[in-house]
C-alpha cells in the first residue's frame, strides 16, 4: 500500500487551500467547490477516499459552513448511481431521537405507496438540513435497513431549526410524512459504506481543525512574552506542543492509511476505518485542549477562533461513533474471532 501522496493529490490539496483563503461567503464558497469537481467521486477519473480526506481536512482547517460531508459520503456509498445526484447538495438523515448511531431504523420506515415507495419518521442531528436539495434518510423496511433519497423541499418533510454546538455545522430535527422517494433505495452494503466514509470524514475534518488550532498556538507562543522571554521558550510549553505535534501528525496519518485502505479494498479497510475513528477522536480534542491552554485566557473570548475550532471537533468526535462506540465495535469483533471453531 503506497501511503505516499501522488503530485496530484499535493494539487488537489493546495488548490482546495487557495479556493478556501479566498472565498469567504459560504454559499458561493459552495458553488465554487462544486465547480472545482470536489462531488466528482468514484469511477476511474473521480476522487477516492484519500482525495475527499485531503478535501475534508481543508474544510476543517478553514472552518467552512458547507453541506460537504454528506454530499461526498452520499456519493461514495452510492457507486455508480452517485451520478443521479448530478451537483445537488446531500444531507445525511440518519440518527433518530434517543437512539445511538450503532442502532437500527426503528421510527423510520419506508413503505409501498400507489405512486411508489414513501417514507415517514423522526430523524435528529441533521446537519445543514436547510440548505440541501436532499436528504439520504437510513430507514426500516421489510428486507432491512435502506437508504432512500427524498426531496427536502417536499411539503412532506418538516425541518426544525436545533440548537448547535457548532453555529457553522446547523442541525436540524426531520418528521417525514409519507415523503415520496426519489430513487431506487439502496440497501445494507450502501449504509455499511456510508457510516464507514462518514467516519473517516469526519475524522479527517476534525485532524484539519486540530491542525489549524497546532499552527495558531505554535505561532502564539513564538509571538507571546512573558517575563521578557517568549512563552515558547519555557520548558513546559515546549513539551505541550511536542505532545501536540506528536498526535496530530498521527492522527492524519491514521486517517491516510484508513483511506488508501478503503481506495484499494483492503480486506480490514472498515475496521481501519474505526480504529482511524477512535484515535482522532480523542487525539484531535487532547490537541485543541492543548492549544488552548497556550493561549491563556484569550481562547475563551468572543473575538479569539480557538473555542470555535474546538466546537467543530467536538461534533465531529461525536459523528457516526466517538471513541468509545469504535472501541467497543473493535473489542466485539476481535472477541469473536478469538472464539475457536466447535469441533466436530
Amino acid at each position: 500500500m503506497d501511503l505516499e501522496l501522488s503530485d496530484e493529490q499535493r494539487w488537489l490539496s493546495e488548490s482546495v487551500e487557495t479556493l478556501l483563503a479566498r472565498e469567504a461567503e459560504p454559499e458561493r464558497l459552495w458553488a465554487r467547490l462544486v465547480d472545482f469537481g470536489a462531488l466528482s467521486v468514484g469511477g476511474e477519473d473521480g476522487l477516492g477516499a484519500v482525495e475527499l480526506c485531503l478535501i475534508a481536512s481543508a474544510l476543517g482547517a478553514h472552518l467552512a459552513p458547507v453541506p460537504y460531508l454528506g454530499s461526498a459520503a452520499v456519493r461514495f456509498a452510492a457507486g455508480p448511481l452517485a451520478a443521479e445526484l448530478g451537483q445537488e447538495a446531500v444531507a445525511l438523515a440518519v440518527l433518530e431521537p434517543g437512539a445511538s448511531w450503532a442502532a437500527a431504523p426503528s421510527l423510520t420506515e419506508l413503505t409501498p405507496a400507489a405512486g411508489g415507495p414513501v417514507v415517514s419518521g423522526r430523524k435528529t442531528a441533521v446537519e445543514h438540513a436547510g440548505s440541501v436539495s436532499r436528504l439520504a434518510v437510513v430507514a426500516a423496511a421489510p428486507e432491512g435497513p435502506v437508504l432512500a433519497m427524498v426531496d427536502a423541499a417536499a411539503p412532506e418533510v418538516a425541518l426544525v431549526l436545533q440548537p448547535a454546538f457548532d453555529p457553522t455545522a446547523p442541525m436540524h430535527a426531520v418528521e417525514l410524512v409519507d415523503a415520496p422517494v426519489l430513487a431506487e433505495p439502496l440497501g445494507g452494503e450502501a449504509i455499511s459504506r456510508l457510516a464507514t466514509i462518514g467516519a473517516l470524514l469526519a475524522a479527517a475534518e476534525a485532524v484539519g481543525a486540530a491542525g489549524r488550532m497546532l499552527d495558531d498556538a505554535c505561532g502564539y507562543a513564538a509571538e507571546r512574552r512573558q517575563f521578557g522571554r517568549t512563552i515558547g521558550s519555557f520548558q513546559a510549553l515546549r513539551h505541550l506542543l511536542a505532545d501536540m505535534y506528536v498526535r496530530q501528525a498521527s492522527s492524519w496519518s491514521s486517517v491516510l492509511y484508513a483511506a488508501a485502505a478503503l481506495d484499494e479494498d483492503a480486506e480490514d479497510a472498515q475496521r481501519t476505518v474505526s480504529i482511524a475513528k477512535a484515535y482522532v477522536s480523542r487525539a484531535a480534542r487532547e490537541v485543541a485542549h492543548g492549544a488552548m491552554q497556550v493561549f491563556g485566557g484569550i481562547a475563551v473570548t468572543a473575538e479569539h477562533p480557538a473555542h470555535r475550532y474546538l466546537r467543530r471537533i467536538v461534533v465531529r468526535e461525536r459523528q457516526f461513533g466517538d471513541a468509545a462506540h469504535h472501541e467497543r465495535a473493535l473489542g466485539r469483533a476481535l472477541a469473536s474471532a478469538a472464539v475457536p471453531e466447535p469441533v466436530g
